[in-house]
């Protein structure tokens, strides 16, 4: 439900100390909120128990038991567990409030209290909770209409789909009785579902008339308006209308019609017998999206009940398919009937617009020849269930009369005559054609999102093992120029290949997450134009390449160059492969705009202006079992060695981090086309790269924190080599414990993130607190999206990721050295 908004909230305010029992009692409540208080653990748990507050303000050091034991039996309490508690404490031991939050706890105040820090701490976890059982009724009551759809789309059993309704509304809404009442032509009525506690009376097919309600209440409701009465006495009903809810028992109502062909054909009603009760938004909502849930069920059980009832009478069959053909020609779903020598007895208009036939094609024609199955064994064993059973309900691959494939969602019944012989076949289809088509890029989607979060992990590991491989060949590089050309060589190839391997990681991760490079305007006929001079110079002479520009200038995309040269090169060499005995490679580019109707059949499209960059080659083609995983990453079809199965996943990956997204047609055979939609952008931009120079240090002490040995060694020896000292801790407490014994001589701590015991940000947040203005560079092996907000609000000088070079780390040392403030966290 929807959170009170006559008071804030209840606190619960539990301390020995009555001055600090006496000075939160008057803050909180002089902010507008309940406060109840405990002066210990105890009666702080049993008043937790009966008054279940929206808060709990807990010190930590009590007598009996502490504040520690009681957060842990609040927690152990099933009735208790949910609320969120902060401890007070004077304690500054970082231990203490790690063991704290291990408890269950939301935050620490530390004492002495400030005013205005706990009113804000105190709001900001109540509307956290708040927006946490929003959101959880929000999707409770979305999965209930839900299911309700979906069993009103399975059953046309109208009864069964009414009882179901109102089951699971009172569930709920945990109201006391819910019911449907339905008109009869002189607006009174009777119950016709129920769903009622124990508690109380069942009114279940007592009818109902109250002369007052037809003038009061029936125009509102005409309208689609709802009542919602808290409390029937003092609604300003009539005294017949109160008496008649009187006799249901009835203390408060929420009313919503149920409208049927623009009338009212019943109403939706929760009743609260108990007492009042203030009826809430998301319970009329609610009530009104299910109300129009339950006009489409009536409407389609009454339609499916009419046609069979006419299809079972032998001798006005044809006369009354006749007469219903208006209304089923409304139907968006394809409507037809055939008799067993398959002649199509009916045919609406929904079904020519999906299949293509008319009604005049369809009567000199066989109904096998028309509705051609590209599952025939699926639809036979469908037919035989029907003639078993009387009834089937699937999916279906058909085509239409232009030789497109398409899914359906079949409904066959079996139609018999007076005596019970089958005599035709009713059929409705559904193209849920488009539904498949967005279900499977969902799906791929997922699959793919689990597989980066897999990937994420290896590229961190894999920035950890690196780091130390490239620092190392420079730094051997720098230590001994000496050495003889073939060992300065090998020491260049050793960077080199590191190098490429932190590339290939950032492969992995433009994949799994959609890391961004420079963005800047980009013209791309300029690199089509540049694409073209390689593929021309590096493939073969009997690959033909030709390239298709408008007349007209292409517009601009923001991206990364880069990126997006990477992208088309992999695709151009897919062609390549694809024409082994050589074909035409084409190039091409335009200016295209995506309207609403064509963006919803993709799932990463939006409606706008886009550039489209087609890679079209007249290859082998890809084979349609292959096409839906051609984006997954280590997938190939190529030999062992020919191909490592990331280059597609990283083409997607690459598009999606600019927003667009791409296509694929194939046919074995003829060749393959990959469409690359990008949004264009006026913006211009320029990009420069800066010059890296080998900075020495002064003698300043540096502390490295890193679980890995190898980067504390490495990193160790390169600073010392540098005239840096040097302090290494392998995780949070350690590097701690050494800041407190040389808090006056460490000039930088570098950091890295990711460490067991205790994480990189922590360890951070508590030097911070130590000391305000220390320097801080923060290192990892994986960074996302939301890390350079998180070292950001820590008061991080610089962010460097993994694997990092001996003069990106000597200079960002130099820079923040030298400068007298805390510099922008940047990466």
């Amino acid at each position: 439900m929807e959170p009170k908004t006559s008071e804030q909230g209840i606190i619960l305010v539990v301390d020995d100390t009555p001055t600090n029992l006496e000075v939160l009692f008057d803050l909180l409540g002089n902010s507008g909120f309940r406060v109840l208080v405990a002066e210990d653990g105890e009666s702080a748990i049993d008043k937790a128990n009966y008054a279940h507050p929206d808060l709990i303000l807990l010190d930590v050091l009590m007598p009996g038991i502490d504040g520690f034991e009681t957060c842990r039996r609040l927690k152990a309490n099933e009735a208790t567990r949910e609320i969120p508690i902060i401890f007070l404490t004077a304690l500054t031991d970082v231990v203490d409030k790690v063991h704290g939050f291990d408890l269950g706890a939301v935050d620490f105040i530390t004492k002495p209290l400030q005013c205005e820090e706990v009113i804000a701490r105190v709001k900001l976890q109540l509307r956290l909770q708040n927006l946490t059982k929003q959101l959880q009724h929000q999707i409770e009551q979305e999965h209930l209409i839900g299911e309700i759809a979906q069993g009103i789309r399975r059953s046309l059993k109208l009864d069964e789909i009414l009882q179901s309704t109102v089951d699971q509304v009172r569930r709920f809404l945990h109201t006391d009785r819910v019911v449907i009442f339905r008109f009869n032509s002189d607006f009174s009525g009777k119950i016709v579902n129920e769903s009622v506690d124990p508690a109380w009376k069942s009114v279940l097919a007592v009818e109902f008339y109250d002369p007052c309600f037809k003038e009061d209440y029936l125009q509102r409701y005409q309208q689609g308006q709802t009542s919602a009465k808290s409390d029937i006495y003092n609604a300003g009903l009539s005294p017949c209308h109160i008496e008649l809810l009187e006799q249901a028992q009835v203390r408060a109502n929420l009313v919503v019609p149920i409208l049927q062909n623009n009338h009212v054909w019943g109403l939706l009603i929760a009743h609260h017998c108990s007492g009042t009760h203030e009826w809430q938004m998301i319970e009329t909502t609610l009530l009104q999206q299910l109300a129009t849930q339950l006009g489409i069920a009536i409407q389609q059980s009454e339609l499916y009940e009419r046609t069979q009832n006419e299809l079972i009478e032998r001798q006005r069959a044809e006369q009354m398919v006749r007469e219903q053909a208006a209304l089923l020609n409304e139907a968006s779903d394809a409507i037809y009937a055939r008799d067993f020598a398959n002649h199509i007895l009916f045919w609406n208009h929904a079904a020519e617009q999906l299949y293509g036939w008319s009604q005049a094609e369809i009567q000199e024609k066989d109904a096998t020849e028309l509705l051609h199955n590209l599952q025939p064994q699926e639809f036979e064993t469908a037919l035989k269930v029907v003639f078993d059973q009387g009834a089937w309900q699937g999916e279906l691959q058909k085509f239409t009369k232009s030789g497109k494939a398409i899914t359906v969602m079949s409904r066959m019944t079996l139609v018999r005559d007076k005596v019970g012989m089958p005599k035709s076949i009713l059929t409705v289809d559904t193209d849920i054609t488009e539904k498949k088509q967005l279900e499977a890029q969902f799906l791929r989607a997922q699959r793919l999102e689990s597989i980066g979060t897999l990937a994420s992990g290896v590229a961190h590991d894999l920035n950890n093992i690196l780091t130390p491989i490239l620092a190392t060949s420079q730094l051997l590089l720098l230590k001994f120029p000496q050495e003889d050309d073939r060992t300065q060589q090998l020491l260049k190839i050793a960077e080199s290949n590191a190098k490429r391997g932190a590339e290939l990681v950032k492969q992995v991760l433009s994949f799994a997450r959609g890391t961004e490079g420079r963005r800047t305007a980009v013209q791309i006929s300029h690199l089509l134009g540049e694409i073209k001079e390689i593929t021309n110079r590096t493939f073969p002479k009997s690959i033909s390449i030709r390239t298709e520009l408008p007349p007209s200038s292409l517009n601009l995309v923001y991206a990364d160059p880069t990126q997006l040269h990477q992208i088309l090169m992999n695709l151009c060499v897919n062609a390549r492969d694809a024409m082994p005995d050589g074909g035409i490679l084409t190039l091409s580019a335009s200016n295209v705009v995506i309207d609403e109707s064509y963006a919803r059949t993709q799932l990463d499209a939006k409606a706008g202006d886009y550039v489209m960059i087609a890679i079209s080659d007249t290859g082998t083609g890809i084979p349609p079992e292959v096409v839906d995983r051609i984006f997954d990453p280590f997938f190939t079809t190529k030999e062992v060695g020919k191909g490592t199965g990331l280059g597609l996943s990283t083409v997607l990956g690459i598009i999606k981090s600019h927003a667009g997204f791409i296509e694929v047609d194939s046919r074995i055979g003829q060749g393959t086309c990959f469409k690359v939609y990008l949004p264009t952008s006026k913006n211009q931009s320029t990009s420069s790269t800066a010059t890296l120079e080998l900075l020495p240090g002064h003698g300043e002490l540096i502390l490295v924190v890193d679980d890995e040995t190898s980067i504390q060694d490495i990193t160790k020896t390169m600073l010392e080599d540098q005239n840096y000292r040097v302090l290494t801790a392998s995780d949070g407490f350690e590097a701690i414990s050494l800041y407190v014994k040389h808090n006056q001589e460490i000039a930088v701590v570098l950091m890295d993130l990711m460490m067991p015991e205790m994480d990189g940000l922590t360890a951070i947040r508590t030097l911070k607190k130590m000391n305000a203005e220390v320097k801080v560079i923060a290192t990892s092996g994986l960074v996302l999206d939301n890390t350079l907000a998180d070292v950001s609000s820590v008061g991080v000088d610089v962010l460097l990721p993994k694997p990092y070079t001996a003069e990106a780390l000597l200079k960002e040392l130099r820079r923040i050295l030298d400068t007298p403030t805390c510099a922008t966290p940047k990466r």
